[in-house]
C-alpha cells in the first residue's frame, strides 16, 4: 500500500448519494457546519474538545448522536475529509471477520456498522459524526485467509483506505482489530508496516478475547494461552506499542473494563493539542508504562 503524498482528483462529486437514507429530491446539509469543518486557528481551542461547557465524555454510554457519511470512491472521501476538517478523526481497520464492526458498535453502543460472517460488507470508508465532537472512520476490511475479496481490497479499497491515511491531516491514530486467535498473514503485516511507516500510530486491538475463557479449562491456562497469543501476535507483526484485549460481550467486567479504557484512550488522543507526532509519543509513554508493569509482575 503506496502512502506517499499525491493529489486526488478534485472534480466535485455530490455527496447526495453516499449518505445513508438520503433523498435524490432533497439537498443534502452538510455533515458538520461550516465553522466546525474549518481547521482550527492557531491558539484555538474548539468547543467541542476543550469540555468547557460539556461535562460529557465524546462517546457516552447511551444516546450518542451518529451520523454516517460513506464515501465509496476518492472524490466523495475528499469531499468528506474537507467537512470534517475540524474535527479530530480516529480509524478502525481489521481482517474481514475479526470483529472490527462488532468493536465500533459496541463502542457507540448503535448498530451502525454492518457486523456480518459475509466477507466485504464494508465497502467504503464510512466516517462517523459522533455526537459533533469526533470523527470515527469505519474502513474496508482486509481480505482474509479465505481471500474472499482480495481482488476488490486490492483494485479499489486498498487505494481508498492509503488516500484516506494519506490526506487526512485530522486523523489521530488507526485502532487495529485483531482477533486474537488468528495467526498474522503476510498481508496484515505489510499493511501495518505501511501504516506505521506512514507516521500514523497504531493501537493493536485484540479482538473476541471472550472465546479464549470457551477453550480453557480454568483461569491459570485461560491467562496462560491469553499470554501465548499475545505474544504470537505482537512478534509476528514485530509490534511494540500499546494492545487492548477487547471483548464485546458485554455482559462479562472485562468486557466493560475494556470499553472504558478503550474509549478514556480515544478521549486522550483527540485532547492532544498537537498531531499524530503528538499521539505518537502518548502512545509510546503509555506502552512503555504497561510493559514495565507487565515486567514487575
Amino acid at each position: 500500500m503506496v502512502l506517499h503524498r499525491q493529489s486526488l482528483p478534485t472534480t466535485r462529486v455530490p455527496l447526495l448519494f453516499a449518505l445513508s437514507m438520503a433523498r435524490p429530491a432533497v439537498r443534502r446539509q452538510r455533515l458538520v457546519s461550516a465553522a466546525m469543518a474549518a481547521p482550527a486557528r492557531e491558539g484555538y481551542a474548539s468547543p467541542f474538545l476543550s469540555g468547557k461547557g460539556n461535562d460529557d465524555f465524546v462517546v457516552r454510554n447511551d444516546r450518542n448522536d451518529v451520523r454516517v457519511l460513506q464515501c465509496p470512491t476518492p472524490p466523495v472521501l475528499r469531499q468528506g475529509i474537507a467537512e470534517t476538517a475540524g474535527l479530530p478523526h480516529i480509524c478502525v481497520a481489521g481482517e474481514s471477520n475479526a470483529g472490527k464492526s462488532s468493536l465500533i458498535n459496541h463502542l457507540l453502543k448503535k448498530k451502525l456498522a454492518k457486523a456480518s460472517s459475509v466477507a466485504g460488507k464494508t465497502r467504503s470508508v464510512d466516517l462517523m459524526l459522533v455526537n459533533e465532537r469526533l470523527v470515527l472512520a469505519d474502513l474496508p476490511g482486509l481480505p482474509s485467509r479465505d481471500h474472499q475479496v482480495e481482488r476488490l481490497w486490492r483494485s479499489t479499497w486498498e487505494p481508498l483506505v492509503a488516500s484516506y491515511v494519506r490526506e487526512c491531516e485530522p486523523l489521530r491514530a488507526m485502532l487495529y482489530a485483531h482477533d486474537i486467535r488468528w495467526k498474522v498473514t503476510p498481508l496484515v503485516r505489510s499493511f501495518l508496516q505501511d501504516v506505521q511507516a506512514s507516521g500514523l500510530p497504531v493501537v493493536l486491538v485484540l479482538t473476541k478475547d471472550d472465546r479464549i475463557a470457551d477453550e480453557a479449562d480454568d483461569r491459570p491456562s485461560e491467562a496462560r494461552r491469553r499470554l501465548k497469543l499475545t505474544q504470537a501476535v505482537r512478534r509476528s507483526l514485530d509490534f511494540r506499542g500499546l494492545h487492548f484485549h477487547y471483548s464485546t460481550e458485554s455482559s462479562l467486567p472485562s468486557s466493560r473494563r475494556g470499553r472504558r479504557q478503550l474509549l478514556s484512550l480515544i478521549e486522550d488522543l483527540i485532547g492532544e493539542p498537537g498531531g499524530r507526532e503528538e499521539c505518537r509519543r502518548l502512545l509510546e509513554a503509555r506502552a512503555a508504562k504497561k510493559q514495565g508493569r507487565a515486567e514487575q509482575d
